[in-house]
């Protein structure tokens, strides 16, 4: 959605829009389905308060997608716990609390909408939501992946769909 505002401010510099698992916004309201409900948030960062370590333990499989045997699962656990438990709740409300919605109607340039076909954070239905209502061209495109962050569970599916929709040509090993 960064990516949306930036094409918003500055269409000249982008010709087409990539997102992985993009959400204009994360929480439910009548008529929008984002994935979670005020009191699923309130318990999020209720539990980052209570207990950042186990927080980063829990949540890390979970938005990854995987348990933590995996040596990804356990490398984005290691980041977040080694970020201050103040910075990462403000970065979370900041980030569950977005509403960027309006940024759809505005843009110009065509959008590439990849999704991880189970995605804790982002359900499907938040990719056909930005299909419908972006102005522009877009295509989505639905991954037998599993996580909110696809490119590092997944990557031997993720590049190459990257590639694709980036206009390259190129196999990836």
């Amino acid at each position: 959605m960064i990516g949306a505002l930036a094409s918003n401010t500055c269409p000249d510099l982008f010709i087409k829009l990539v997102m992985v698992s993009g959400s204009p916004r994360y929480l439910n309201d009548t008529y929008y389905y984002g994935g979670f409900e005020q009191e699923d948030l309130d318990q999020l960062f209720e539990a980052m308060k209570s207990n950042y370590k186990a927080w980063c333990e829990g949540f890390a499989p979970l938005v990854v997608g995987g348990d933590m045997e995996s040596i990804t699962v356990q490398e984005f656990s290691r980041t977040l716990f080694n970020m201050r438990p103040d910075i990462a709740l403000s970065v979370a409300q900041t980030i569950f609390y977005s509403d960027m919605r309006h940024l759809l109607s505005l843009d110009t340039v065509p959008y590439h909408i990849i999704q991880s076909m189970k995605d804790l954070a982002v359900p499907v239905v938040v990719s056909e939501y930005l299909n419908q209502h972006l102005r522009c061209d877009s295509v989505v495109e639905v991954m037998s992946t599993d996580g909110h962050l696809p490119q590092l569970s997944s990557p031997e599916v993720v590049v190459p769909v990257l590639l694709r929709h980036i206009g390259h040509d190129i196999s990836v090993s």
